[in-house]
């Protein structure tokens, strides 16, 4: 993983050493993505734009000079700067051997060479997660794109005598060419759910690449987004290479497991990271280093979870104890790593941390099982809500009204403010699964605004973009809650909290966090199977739990979702 960055000027008259020396402002900013090397081109084009573009470079893969960034193909008709890893760069090697000669073991250069045969196409072939910047000299364009989950982030703002873009938005800051006014629409979103929603950042001109897309600005500055790949594509189809969930999971681990530096894996004992862990073990033919985070107050501690799976799959296991003081001395430092405000994030900070001081430089995580085998309460709470709102209009208001003042007396205070809301159809958005992840509700937010015709016009906006999201399930004709929610939990929650949070703190470090289970094929596959087969039982995630070999001990399986402790108390997802 590493750090990009570049500025495209359209001005003619503009020094090229001022546009170097935002360039290297900006590389500044985000070295600690790229600590092993540094890159920097000057990509001059005849009656054209001039492009600076830069690259902060961690190496995975290819640790040898051969493997630095920017990189050109041959004729240096193209140019690369890439945050990515590009797991079947082997097979894609393989399969352009006759068309190219390669000059080095990297996938960057497997990525260049892809676009350089395949243009935009290449898209098609990748399979892992990337943020990359092409300069296609013979279009005179600039290419930017993202992989299909939003593993990777990549910020940009279109100016109109500069394009610049950067894998953090404090790069971005500091090139001195953003306005720094606050955005509205972030700054309603942030309070609402805790993160805030691609495209949008809590800065008015800076925006966020979506997931799934990629961007083209033309040599005169037009700018032209489009998405290539979208989950719901293949909802409800045939499964085309009818793989198991097995089949698919071990062969996302396997590609993860590709890397030339130390290589673990993040243990929290739960389903999702033992399953990742036992694939792991499976394939490595040594045994695979662990870390799990316990806490010294033994009513958070479940560490011995996550020893019981390491001496199933004889890992070599590694516990970081923590204490309130321990967590609250980490804060200054974890709030520093936030490149965007969360209400998140902090024990991935520490756990990454910890990694990185027993001389990981690449760990797997189980990140993303929950939203696609149903493992978060909203998979029960949603259908229930629903099911409730058709038989409230059989009782009288007056009575609806009375029972609802007696129920609050037995909540707790958030949770009576949400049913206050649902009642009144305030749902934070156009459904009820907004209100179940709101971290403060319609009203509340709105009393944090001074002015009330612009929280109003940003209440109407969030309705509008969160009933998009409905008409997109809609149109795919979802009819079973479990793909609706599984989308909803994988759009809203896990891109713009947990992946993001996750790119973030695992940086800070710096350290590559991994995760198969966004496998666009295993999303895929998630997404196409028959609604009848996603049916829950009484084993937590069954699907995911019977493809496994070894089977999980029945104490791990049917023990109690966990959600860790943090300071504040507020947006912990469970480890």
């Amino acid at each position: 993983m590493c750090g990009i960055a570049g500025l495209l000027d359209f001005d003619g008259n503009g020094q090229p050493g001022n546009s170097g020396r935002i360039l290297r402002l900006m590389l500044d900013s985000i070295r600690h993505r790229g600590p092993d090397d540094r890159g920097e081109e000057l990509i001059a084009n005849e009656n054209g734009p001039t492009l600076h573009l830069g690259h902060q470079r961690f190496s995975i893969i290819e640790l040898s000079p051969r493997g630095h960034q920017p990189m050109a193909n041959d004729d240096q008709s193209f140019w690369l700067s890439t945050n990515s890893e590009i797991y079947n760069y082997i097979e894609l090697r393989e399969e352009l051997s006759d068309q190219f000669r390669f000059n080095s073991q990297s996938d960057t250069e497997v990525l260049l060479k892809s676009y350089e045969h395949w243009g935009i196409d290449c898209l098609e072939k990748l399979r892992g997660m990337f943020a990359f910047a092409v300069w296609d000299s013979e279009k005179r364009q600039l290419i930017l794109a993202r992989d299909r989950l939003g593993i990777k982030p990549l910020y940009y703002i279109a100016g109109e005598k500069q394009f610049i873009f950067a894998s953090e938005v404090r790069a971005l800051l500091a090139s001195g060419l953003s306005d720094s006014k606050i955005n509205p629409t972030g700054l309603y979103h942030y309070l609402s759910f805790g993160h805030l929603k691609s495209p949008e950042t809590l800065i008015r001109n800076i925006k966020e690449i979506k997931p799934g897309h990629y961007l083209v600005v033309d040599s005169d500055g037009n700018v032209k987004e489009t998405q290539y790949w979208h989950p719901l594509n293949v909802l409800n189809e045939p499964d085309k290479d009818r793989q198991t969930i097995q089949e698919l999971l071990h062969e996302s681990v396997r590609f993860r497991q590709v890397s030339d530096v130390p290589l673990g894996a993040f243990l929290s004992g739960g389903i999702d990271s033992s399953a990742i862990v036992s694939h792991m073990a499976s394939i490595s033919e040594e045994p695979i280093d662990t870390l799990t985070i316990g806490f010294k107050e033994k009513e958070f501690d479940e560490s011995e979870h996550s020893a019981k799976i390491s001496r199933l799959f004889n890992t070599r296991h590694k516990l970081l104890t923590l204490d309130e003081e321990q967590l609250l001395d980490a804060l200054p430092s974890a709030i520093n790593a936030m490149d965007q405000p969360t209400m998140d994030g902090i024990n991935t900070f520490l756990i990454s941390r910890a990694a990185n001081e027993a001389g990981l430089k690449v760990v797997l995580s189980g990140l993303g099982g929950d939203e696609l085998f149903g493992g978060y309460p909203s998979f029960q709470l949603v259908p229930k809500l629903l099911e409730k709102k058709k038989w409230m209009k059989v009782y009288p208001q007056i009575l609806l009204n009375l029972g609802t003042k007696l129920l609050k007396f037995s909540l707790p205070v958030d949770q009576g403010i949400k049913l206050d809301h649902w009642l009144n159809g305030k749902l934070s958005g156009a459904h009820e699964y907004y209100l179940i992840r709101a971290l403060y509700c319609q009203d509340q937010v709105s009393e944090l605004f001074q002015d009330q015709n612009l929280v109003e016009k940003e209440t109407l906006k969030n309705f509008e973009t969160t009933n998009s999201a409905l008409e997109n399930l809609n149109r795919a004709e979802v009819n079973d809650d479990f793909s609706l929610i599984s989308y909803l939990e994988t759009t809203h929650y896990l891109q713009n909290m947990l992946l993001r949070d996750t790119d973030m703190m695992s940086m800070a470090h710096p350290l590559e966090v991994r995760v198969p289970f966004m496998d666009h094929k295993l999303v895929e596959h998630m997404f196409s199977m028959p609604a009848h087969l996603k049916k829950f039982t009484a084993t937590p995630k069954s699907l995911l739990v019977n493809s496994m070999q070894p089977p999980l001990p029945d104490s791990i399986v049917h023990r109690k979702k966990w959600v860790s402790p943090c300071p504040s108390n507020l947006g912990c997802a469970a480890q």
